[in-house]
């Protein structure tokens, strides 16, 4: 049974795609890609001491955390802008462009091809190396760059994982100034990996855009917070088509914590996440069908190396079994052959390699053993 793939992870958009809803009981949720050693220690004390402050109005553009993030990058605040998420600044950026053509390698965050078709912008596709494991080719990027067009590059890519090399991004990015373009690079996944950021870049690129999500670096998803890294004279304009007080006081008052204290939770993950992904990656080499492809990120592509299993079907019996991974079908350019598994503890991982490997074994048993109907045998 093929089901209708999901626009995101989670466990309300599944609850949608269930028949018969998600069991009751704990919900191990490997949909979603947030730190998965949850809000750095602290964070809760600081929310709920600040809660007083929810009856009066948060700073209109959020100046404490707007400075605070200007020093941690070592540029100065008219280069940072703040939002309710990365996706609130996504979707506020393009309106005060006139280009109206994007270029988007694929398959990537669907939120960019989206939010292109809200405002009526054509947009060109670039398709990958091979559709095993999607690696962008970065001589076919810049061969495909277009004048006064508006290129969207996520590093690492999701759903893949895999980051672009620096030089590479270079490339790409002398060869966009050249042709007056403007680059959104989203790093909301970066911090999870050993790659620089190139928000440092937007003083010799006057066309970069970085977006940068403490929603997912410090596992505030209910929060909503994220910032973007620009020139001046795009962050002054962008101001303008966002509303006042966008961003909550509680979400302020979180950011400026996470800033002074999240720098050795963030170390601490990376540790973590490395370990756990080559734990997980061996464990799941070693079930039929299955080929955890290479990540930076904390999480993984999987590729399904049979007809005899979908990624519908894997999702499905691991639903029901109260697991969530992400059916990768809603990305351009992938269909059954793919989920994606965000990274937990050693315990949750575990038994999520164990329900796989027990649906896996499952599918594989029912293939192989023969089926009697109307006395001929089928195989």
């Amino acid at each position: 049974m093929a089901l209708r793939p999901p626009r995101h992870g989670g466990i309300d958009e599944a609850k949608t795609l269930l028949p018969g809803g998600i069991p009751e009981g704990e919900t191990l949720d490997f949909s979603i890609s947030i730190n998965p050693l949850g809000p750095p220690t602290g964070l809760r004390e600081v929310l709920v001491e600040n809660l007083d402050t929810i009856s009066r109005y948060p700073e209109i553009s959020s100046d404490t955390l707007t400075e605070g993030l200007a020093l941690y990058h070592g540029l100065s605040p008219d280069h940072i802008i703040v939002g309710n998420g990365t996706a609130d600044l996504l979707f506020s950026l393009l309106p005060q462009f006139s280009q109206r053509q994007a270029l988007i390698p694929y398959p990537t965050f669907i939120e960019y091809e989206r939010v292109c078709g809200l405002y009526g912008w054509a947009v060109r596709h670039i398709p990958p190396v091979d559709t095993r494991e999607f690696t962008f080719d970065v001589q076919r990027i810049v061969e495909s760059l277009e004048e006064g067009a508006i290129l969207f590059l996520c590093q690492p890519n999701n759903p893949t994982g895999r980051c672009m090399e620096p030089a590479s991004l270079e490339t790409i990015l002398d060869k966009a100034q050249r042709m007056n373009m403007l680059v959104v690079l989203d790093e909301a996944f970066l911090p999870f990996t050993d790659f620089p950021s190139a928000a440092p870049w937007v003083r010799k690129y006057e066309g970069l855009v970085v977006l940068r999500s403490m929603t997912k670096s410090f596992a505030v998803p209910g929060l909503r917070l994220g910032y973007a890294v620009a020139s001046p004279g795009i962050i002054k304009r962008w101001k303008a088509f966002l509303p006042p007080w966008n961003v909550n006081i509680l979400a302020q008052a979180a950011g400026v914590f996470c800033l002074e204290k999240g720098k050795e939770h963030i170390n601490r993950t990376k540790h973590f996440i490395r370990e756990e992904r080559e734990w997980i990656s061996s464990a799941l080499r070693e079930i039929t069908f299955l080929d955890p492809l290479p990540s930076d990120a904390n999480f993984l592509l999987i590729y399904i190396d049979s007809e005899a299993l979908t990624a519908s079907d894997l999702y499905l019996s691991l639903a029901e079994r109260g697991i969530l991974v992400r059916h990768c079908g809603s990305f351009r350019g992938m269909g059954e052959r793919h989920i994606r598994v965000g990274l937990k503890s050693r315990e949750k991982n575990r038994r999520l390699v164990g329900a796989i490997e027990a649906v896996v074994e499952g599918r594989a048993h029912s293939v192989s053993e023969p089926v009697e109907s109307q006395g001929n045998i089928l195989v």
